[in-house]
């Protein structure tokens, strides 16, 4: 016997094995897609009932699931583990490819479930959401000698990236927009100025910020104690704005923490980012001004200043070189000074060995 309900906008299973209910959310807004969430569940509870162990009944995703994610949470961060949660989603409304033994999992099935994705209007860039997961899984499933190859995954083209860059102009705008809360006043600048994400900003406590300058320094600076990777972890000096926004709050702040709200809460991620899709709705602004634009308009500004890529690696924390090269872009005055410099380095060394 089973059954479907929902739960608010939920899918809900109740499945009743030798007089036992077994109730599981499907995660699924979708009925149809929740059906065979729990049909697949129903094969996999008759068979555990039959005795037969995981390995027995060949691992799928549907087993390897809490496995997946158990090894995640001492790996990568909060935000990383949401990413792939939601990400995992879609990977459950793919029928054959939730419920096929691991080895079976072939690049023809991989290629039907991008195709059903397709066919139902996902975008390109949330199909490959979905497969940069189903990569990571089946790459730790290898690594566990739960299959003896990795199947080939392609991730689709098209996907439009988010290169959205606030202009001084927009900044202004924006500031002064009525949609616009105290935080975002001050935030908005400062993330432009110091290229932190928001997840860092929001960690970001007093012990870890000095407005004052570091022996041989002429700037007050951040320090980033802990990010996305291990490149995250760095020093930023401060913009003259940005150490102006730092001394008003300190002067202002009863918390440890930088970025607060009313009564001291430190600020949320998610709630920053829902205060900033309002202010762009209101503003009519492309679909591709997300809060972590601001991050993106730093990594341009640096580029367009003259900065090689290993300093903006440095300053972003980047954890790949690539990611910094694509805010370089050579002039022909850059080309020339490059010349120049190489040149009186060339000529200071002939003038010393007397050449």
């Amino acid at each position: 016997m089973m059954s479907l309900y929902r739960r608010g906008r939920v899918w809900w299973s109740r499945i009743e094995v030798r007089g036992r209910a077994i109730q599981r959310s499907t995660r699924c807004h979708n009925r149809n897609a929740a059906i065979r969430i729990e049909a697949a569940w129903r094969t996999n509870d008759a068979l555990a009932e039959a005795g037969l162990s995981v390995s027995q009944r060949k691992m799928n995703l549907l087993n390897f699931e809490n496995k997946f994610f158990a090894y995640l949470v001492n790996r990568v961060g909060k935000s990383t583990i949401q990413f792939y949660k939601t990400a995992w989603v879609s990977i459950s409304f793919g029928g054959a490819l939730y419920v096929a033994p691991l080895d079976r999992i072939d690049s023809a099935m991989i290629e039907a479930f991008v195709q059903r994705r397709t066919a139902e209007g996902v975008r390109p860039a949330t199909v490959n959401n979905s497969l940069k997961t189903l990569r990571r899984a089946v790459h730790l499933a290898y690594e566990w000698k739960y299959i003896s190859r990795i199947p080939k995954i392609r991730l689709l083209t098209g996907e439009r990236s988010r290169e959205f860059v606030i202009t001084e102009e927009m900044l202004t705008q924006m500031v002064q927009h009525e949609e616009c809360k105290v935080v975002l006043h001050s935030l908005l600048p400062f993330l432009i100025d110091t290229g932190l994400r928001i997840s860092e900003a929001c960690d970001l406590t007093w012990e870890n910020v000095s407005l004052e300058p570091r022996e041989g320094a002429e700037r007050g600076w951040v320090f980033v104690a802990k990010g996305k990777t291990k490149a995250a972890r760095r020093y930023v000096p401060l913009t003259v704005r940005a150490h102006s926004i730092l001394v008003k709050r300190k002067a202002a702040s009863t918390s440890a923490y930088v970025w607060t709200l009313k009564h001291s809460r430190r600020l949320g991620r998610m709630y920053a980012s829902r205060l900033f899709h309002a202010l762009v709705k209101e503003m009519s602004l492309p679909w591709d001004c997300v809060l972590h634009s601001t991050r993106h308009t730093f990594c341009t500004r640096l580029g367009e200043a003259g900065a090689d890529a290993f300093t903006i690696k440095s300053l972003a924390g980047h954890a790949s070189i690539m990611i910094s090269q694509r805010y370089v872009h050579s002039t022909q005055f850059a080309a020339e000074r490059a010349i120049g410099l190489m040149e009186t380095a060339a000529s200071t060394v002939s003038s010393s060995t007397g050449n």
